[in-house]
């Protein structure tokens, strides 16, 4: 059952560094695909990579 409340948090999850690495990198390969929805989360998640890596680093990563 999907709830249109957005207040709602179902689910709290602390990634490691590793996992937020290879989710980014599976989203970003699947970005055109992305399900409704998800964009807010797609972008927190590269914000979090861009925070963390150097302009050169993020390159290097994405390519």
């Amino acid at each position: 059952m999907i709830v249109d409340n957005e207040d709602i948090s179902i689910l709290e999850y602390n990634f490691s560094k590793k996992e937020l690495f290879l989710l980014a990198k599976y989203l970003r390969s699947k970005q055109e695909e992305l399900p409704e929805g998800l964009e807010i989360f797609y972008k927190t998640l590269e914000d979090s990579i861009y925070n963390c890596l150097s302009l050169e680093e993020v390159k290097r990563f994405y390519s």
